[in-house]
């Protein structure tokens, strides 16, 4: 065949039917979501904390001053993916608390295709990298997959599932598997630097395959949300910068944004609240651990910002960066759940309502940030970081759900370094990306009929800044916190959220529904919510709750719930197993989700057929870390179990008797959620704990996987160094929770036996 023919049968190849629906002068879309990123703390809305890549994304494209979003993280990414309301497509709160209610159960519908469904069919190539937490909880072990990224329009998936995770040993997941990070911590390893080469990696084999193919990629960090953690060269170049505390700072970004045009001249600070402590009435001890805790954060803002940067870099050395929509936003406002005083152990806050202990909290001054801690800041930089908004995440004043957004796309989009005040909501983020791509979305998505969305293209307002607002309304609720936004006017409820022993004890405000209180604001002329206008303008009030009303009744917002207890009351979770018995061997990997719940007791006993080794030494099983964990290990012939929690440690250890076949822990409640530990040898007690000990329900809120014969890279306490593989004479082992069957040893020896 000549090349004249060769040219031919390309060019009539070009026009087959058959061939990827695409256009290859389609722009490629770029989603970039930051966790709990505060209003005011990137440096182009006014932060002094060094953010130059999101910088000059900002002056190629246009700023967004009224942005809004749910003040949550799983709803407002459902929002973002959909274009409709939370609660409309059950993601009304965490997907962690499912229940049988259609506002939240966690589960996105089929009807409301997602941005990935809706680009995939016309042939865009789809990549999802970092944070989901879109996915119900009983769900992230082994599936369904229907919620994960690769059921819902993506194509390839790396990333955490989880709302958080360790930023040094984070619960990875490839498409549909989890797998362990490609390096250890001590080996450089950090998840910023590793979402930004595997979106660089998908995207270098696409342009490989195919030049001119559109391609969306949805980029989520897990930064800034707690843990705050960052190599330590990145910390430290923030030393001294914020020593004189959050007073000084919101001033000193108020007076930035106001030269920035971000805030009017006339709008003042929003009060800082009372249970907010004025930083010069701290003592020396307290402001320097307060702003090293504000160091840490600052570099790992840069840090993710630097890599952040290295994806940008790419795009620009292939000649994709002018032909992509980019929009950048934040889930919510900044988190205030490091309570008044933050900590070097935030995950503490999941897990207990113990009272913080400043002495333990300054002797861990020079862990903050690295692999011994997972870090949260006090609520003072909370509230500084939604400057100069009122309240933080998980409220809808303005500071949980005002949030920067970034729009740039050179090519399509004249606008540089422009602003835009036009207010407008998350739901209008997938229709507008939708209308600049060119794309009218189908009644039918996948033979499946859609619903209507909530948000609308914002594209008038991104050509002409003298635009007209498009949007005039727009509910919210979060937690039980709620608001409802109408043509300027706000009604706010005074509604205290009950996550935290901290915010329940200390916020001013009604903790029941039937005592709450609406305020009302003039956004427009008071955007800091400061000035309550109930009494003057009841009418006008009496109408936005009104409005409220029907939203909270079209979208399925009732029934309202503050608690996590309640929600866990009312779980709905048809694919969480509640086994008592587990039947285990080395190498086994058990998410949290689907293992052995152990707040009942548990007894675990593993098998060492030919008798334990002399001086034997290694993991049997371990879940968690130093900072949240157990495990059962042998050291030189002594078995050992050992909790944290909550920052202290509890061990009981025994030597092992020579050639004992079995060996393990019982673990038994004493009442008011106390437990005391027995160890055992062939069923026969060989050492008890010598006080109860405190066990959580959940050991993390990522899902700490339980790993059986090895442990993961960090370590439950310093007497072994992962992956510390237990002893080759080990064949199984058999956990039982609840309360467990007398000890058979010819039961289990058979059992046992099964795995030789």
């Amino acid at each position: 065949m000549s090349e004249s023919d060769i040219g031919l049968t390309l060019a009539e190849s070009r026009s087959s039917p058959v061939l990827p629906p695409y256009d290859p002068d389609a722009p490629n879309v770029l989603v970039m979501v930051l966790d709990d990123l505060g209003f005011a703390q990137l440096g182009c809305y006014g932060s002094d904390i060094d953010t130059p890549n999101l910088d000059r994304l900002a002056a190629r494209g246009l700023r967004f001053t009224n942005f809004h979003t749910t003040a949550l993280c799983s709803p407002t990414r459902a929002c973002l993916l959909t274009g409709r309301n939370h609660h409309r497509v059950g993601v009304g709160m965490l997907t962690d608390l499912p229940i049988n209610f259609p506002g939240y159960t966690g589960r996105i519908p089929p009807s409301a295709g997602t941005l990935a469904q809706h680009l995939s069919a016309e042939g865009w190539a789809t990549y999802a990298v970092g944070k989901w937490h879109l996915t119900p909880r009983d769900e992230r072990a082994v599936g369904p997959y229907k919620t994960w990224p690769t059921g819902t329009g993506f194509d390839h998936y790396y990333g955490f599932l989880n709302g958080e995770t360790n930023q040094w040993t984070p619960q990875l997941v490839r498409d549909q598997s989890y797998i362990e990070p490609p390096a250890t911590p001590e080996e450089g390893y950090h998840l910023d630097a590793d979402l930004a080469d595997q979106a660089i990696s998908y995207l270098r084999e696409l342009r490989l395959a195919d030049a001119r193919r559109p391609f969306l990629l949805w980029y989520a960090t897990g930064t800034p949300h707690a843990p705050h953690q960052a190599p330590p060269e990145w910390i430290d170049r923030y030393a001294g910068r914020f020593d004189r505390g959050w007073d000084a700072w919101r001033e000193a970004v108020l007076a930035r944004q106001k030269r920035m045009g971000i805030i009017p001249e006339d709008i003042a600070l929003s009060d800082r609240p009372e249970w907010v402590q004025p930083w010069d009435r701290l003592d020396a001890d307290l402001r320097r651990l307060y702003a090293r805790m504000m160091e840490v954060y600052a570099g790992f803002l840069s840090h993710a910002d630097h890599h952040i940067g290295r994806l940008l870099d790419h795009l620009e050395r292939t000649g994709d960066l002018d032909n992509t929509v980019i929009v950048l936003i934040s889930d919510n406002g900044s988190s205030a759940e490091g309570g008044p005083n933050g900590s070097w152990n935030q995950v503490r806050h999941y897990i207990s309502d113990e009272p913080d202990d400043l002495d333990l909290e300054l002797s861990h001054y020079d862990d903050l940030g690295g692999f011994r801690s997972s870090g949260h800041y006090p609520w003072g930089w909370a509230l500084a970081g939604n400057t100069p908004f009122r309240r933080w995440k998980r409220y809808t004043f303005e500071g949980g759900v005002r949030d920067p957004m970034i729009i740039s796309w050179p090519d399509g989009l004249p606008a540089r370094g422009e602003l835009r005040h036009q207010y407008c909501h998350v739901t209008d983020v997938m229709p507008t990306i939708l209308d600049l791509v060119g794309m009218t979305p189908p009644n039918v998505l996948g033979g499946i009929e859609q619903m209507s969305f909530d948000g609308s293209s914002m594209r008038a307002v991104l050509d002409d800044a003298g635009a007209p607002e498009h949007r005039i309304t727009q509910y919210y609720e979060c937690w039980g916190s709620r608001a409802m936004y109408h043509n300027g006017w706000k009604a706010v409820t005074n509604h205290v959220n009950q996550l935290t022993a901290a915010e329940r004890d200390a916020i001013a405000g009604s903790h029941d529904f039937a005592d709450d209180r609406w305020e009302l604001f003039n956004t427009v002329a008071d955007p800091t919510e400061s000035c309550d206008r109930a009494e003057q303008h009841p009418e006008r009030l009496a109408e936005l709750v009104r409005l409220w009303n029907e939203a909270a009744d079209r979208n399925g917002v009732l029934p309202l719930d503050d608690t996590a207890i309640n929600r866990m009351n009312h779980l709905y979770a048809p694919w969480m197993s509640l086994r008592s018995r587990y039947e285990l061997v080395p190498g086994d990997k058990v998410h949290e989700a689907t293992g052995p719940l152990q707040f009942g007791g548990y007894r675990a006993v593993a098998a060492f057929p030919g008798g334990v080794p002399a001086d034997a030494s290694g993991v049997i099983c371990e879940q968690g870390d130093w900072i949240s964990g157990w495990a059962l290990f042998l050291a030189a012939g002594e078995l050992r179990w050992v909790a944290v929690v909550n920052g202290r440690e509890y061990r009981v250890a025994a030597p092992v008797p020579g050639q004992a076949r079995f060996t393990g822990a019982t673990v038994t409640p004493t009442g008011e959620g106390l437990f005391t530990v027995m160890l055992t040898a062939d069923g026969t007690e060989i050492g008890r704990g010598d006080r109860p000990v405190p066990l959580p329900a959940s050991w993390a809120p990522d899902g700490a996987f339980l790993t059986v014969g090895y442990g993961r890279p960090f370590p439950v306490c310093d007497d072994y160094e992962p992956p510390a593989p237990c002893p080759a004479a080990m064949k199984a082992l058999t956990i039982d929770t609840g309360t467990p069957p007398p000890f058979d040893f010819d039961v289990e020896m058979a059992r046992a036996m099964r795995h030789q």
